[in-house]
């Protein structure tokens, strides 16, 4: 049991340390308008809004990414391969929750659940090597 619980921790450690990364990636290739401030959320609308549509496609990957690399190391480490589905219901709850606090375009709501769906669905298929077998 504890082994299953520090393995969801690790993945999600790891599943949020991925997102921040791809989205530091995205910024720096893709910087949002000067003068607004991230933590102001009025202007951090304004930022979507005027983000490119790659800039918005990138998010949808990190929140795959986060999910294929959380959910990996959370199913490694555990031994269970559901494991990597509770990463994929973490990433969703964040997509969402995400959703609900800044207008996004339809076709990031759908990515928002359709990515760590096809994440965590992804993940029962990795090997996951050493003695860590599918259960």
């Amino acid at each position: 049991m504890l082994r299953t619980i520090l393995g969801i921790v690790a993945g999600a450690v790891v599943a949020i340390l991925t997102v921040m990364g791809l989205e530091m990636i995205g910024h720096a290739a893709m910087p949002p308008p000067a003068g607004l401030d991230p933590a102001d959320p009025e202007d951090l609308k304004q930022m979507v809004a005027a983000a490119s549509t790659a800039a918005k496609a990138w998010v949808v990957f990190a929140w795959f990414g986060a999910v294929v690399t959380g959910g990996w190391v959370a199913r490694r480490l555990s031994r269970k391969a559901w494991a990597g589905w509770v990463i994929a219901g973490l990433i969703l709850l964040g997509g969402v929750a995400n959703l609900v606090m800044i207008p996004h375009p339809l076709w990031m709501q759908i990515g928002a659940i359709a990515a760590p769906l096809l994440g965590g669905w992804i993940v029962t298929r990795l090997p996951v090597g050493g003695s860590a077998a599918v259960s």
